[in-house]
């Protein structure tokens, strides 16, 4: 936490000569955008989606301030089998803020829905890394039929008794101001290597992208918002999921702890977990041939899973 308070006392006088975020967002779609990149209107806001492949619908939700990116890997395996279908939430990537400020998680619900049925999805295997977890399994209670199954890969559930550092002070009168105008890359890098057990997946490419992404369309600004949400609530609930579910985890998490891999086992009658050592908070990235092939097995053995019936 030093090199955040040092953040914190050197930042602003930067807030007080108004620095903010840039306004040119042209060269920041040029670079993060490919040939699979399809924007779409979701209500009021502009939303970035990748659709690929072809056969049963796989939808990928990344996390807290991340974007489709983050399902790259997975996307390369499976789109030879699946249609593959990735989309940066609002106040990320290159949909950006949203404009009603709704960032609970029921509006997350309510967008993934409207996302879906624009697309023509009437039903999907569904995965959640983080954030996106927790996205994913309330979908799945609103929706149960819609869901042919759940993979939360070290997804959010239970109450959290601390959190990044950034999101903690991101959560503070004030200085939430002084992260939506003042954002320095030695911030994103810190939180990055907490993230990542690997450091040498730190690199100045992925360093930038979430650099760049936090400049566009005020997702500065989502971010303060969305950490204020009630994010850790509703654990009572997962007891009611009944879709088939795979839970995936690194074992390093600093922040998700691996036992929460086993409480969502436990909670969830028709969940298996696997957890993979030397991994942090995103096994899909630190991890992706292992933890892609393990959910390719999941669905494809979806007819001897576990049911609430057996």
């Amino acid at each position: 936490m030093i090199k955040y308070r040092l953040f914190l006392i050197f930042s602003i006088p930067f807030l007080l000569l108004g620095c903010g975020n840039d306004d040119d967002h042209d060269w920041i779609e040029r670079k993060y955008t490919n040939e699979a990149s399809s924007f779409i209107w979701i209500g009021n806001n502009k939303v970035h989606f990748r659709d690929e492949g072809s056969g049963q619908t796989v939808i990928l939700i990344h996390g807290t301030s991340s974007s489709l990116h983050a399902w790259d890997q997975w996307t390369e395996k499976l789109k030879q089998s699946y249609r593959v279908i990735r989309v940066d939430l609002p106040g990320s990537g290159l949909t950006g803020h949203n404009k009603g400020n709704q960032y609970e998680i029921q509006d997350d619900v309510a967008f993934l829905n409207a996302f879906s049925e624009k697309l023509g999805v009437e039903s999907m295997h569904i995965v959640g890394s983080s954030l996106g977890g927790k996205i994913a399994w309330e979908y799945s209670l609103q929706y149960p039929k819609k869901v042919m199954s759940l993979t939360l890969i070290n997804a959010l559930g239970y109450f959290q008794k601390t959190w990044p550092p950034a999101i903690e002070l991101a959560q503070l009168p004030v200085i939430d101001k002084i992260l939506e105008n003042f954002l320095p890359k030695f911030v994103i890098k810190q939180s990055l290597e907490e993230l990542y057990f690997d450091q040498q997946l730190v690199t100045e490419d992925l360093i930038n992208r979430y650099y760049d992404l936090s400049l566009y369309k005020k997702n500065r600004e989502a971010f303060t918002f969305r950490v204020k949400a009630s994010l850790d609530t509703g654990s009572d609930r997962i007891s009611n999921i009944s879709a088939p579910t795979l839970i995936l985890w690194g074992e390093e998490d600093v922040y998700f702890p691996v036992e929460n891999a086993f409480r969502f086992e436990n909670d969830i009658l028709t969940a298996k977990a696997i957890v993979y050592e030397n991994v942090g908070h995103l096994p899909m990235e630190e991890a992706p041939q292992r933890s892609v092939e393990d959910f390719k097995r999941f669905v494809e053995r979806l007819s001897t899973w576990p049911t609430l019936s057996d």
